[in-house]
């Protein structure tokens, strides 16, 4: 029987928890039974510090409506309620987030981060305080366009994610970039062949490690 996998999407947006589910599905293949799940209360997208903090409690109540399932990968680059949910949880919880920053800072001496929400800047680097990988993180940079809008039409950004990889290479030498959030899933197999850096994606990496026990 085949491990089966949430991926908790911790926004109220049906379209994203979509996205996600279909791109988990292709990049796992016949190796895990991928299901999905939705934010019952909370923001569309997470924009701000305080729509994480609501999220974390959403990302609970997922977590205890889905007991049948193998692992828990929490779908957003925040991680919300990431480290909550493994001191309770009785199977293996990975971030998005925190996958993803692992994976990129693995590639190379340094990396760079492209995201959505400049509000939450601080946050991020916190984040990657906390993973302890401030020395090799070269910059954070912005995507301009909304979490929704990036989500539901991904190939529209494909030239202006690429543009953004080409100037943080150039302007940090950074060796690797992690394409940060839910909206950017998929994208950086997607565009790997076109970028002048190697590219990372947290859920890739998110399901690599929840599949590492069962190879």
């Amino acid at each position: 029987m085949r491990p089966k996998l949430l991926i908790a999407n911790p926004n109220t947006s049906c379209s994203v928890t979509d996205r996600l589910v279909a791109v988990a599905r292709r990049l796992a293949g016949p190796r895990a039974e991928i299901i999905g799940a939705t934010a019952p209360f909370g923001a569309t997208a997470l924009v701000t510090t305080r729509d994480i903090e609501i999220a974390e409690l959403a990302v609970l109540a997922m977590a205890g409506a889905h007991e049948e399932v193998d692992g828990i990968l929490v779908a957003a680059f925040g991680d919300p309620g990431l480290s909550t949910l493994r001191a309770i949880s009785r199977v293996p919880v990975q971030g998005l987030g925190e996958a993803g920053l692992l994976s990129a800072a693995q590639a190379g001496k340094r990396f760079a981060i492209l995201t959505l929400g400049p509000s939450l800047k601080t946050a991020i680097e916190e984040k990657v305080r906390t993973l302890g990988l401030s020395s090799r993180l070269a910059a954070i940079r912005f995507l301009d366009c909304g979490v929704l809008d990036l989500a539901a039409q991904p190939a529209r950004y494909h030239d202006d994610i690429l543009h953004n990889v080409r100037l943080l290479k150039e302007e940090t030498r950074a060796e690797a970039v992690l394409l940060a959030g839910a909206p950017f899933c998929g994208l950086a197999g997607e565009l790997r062949s076109r970028a002048c850096a190697p590219l990372y994606d947290g859920l890739d990496a998110g399901i690599g490690r929840f599949l590492l026990p069962f190879v």
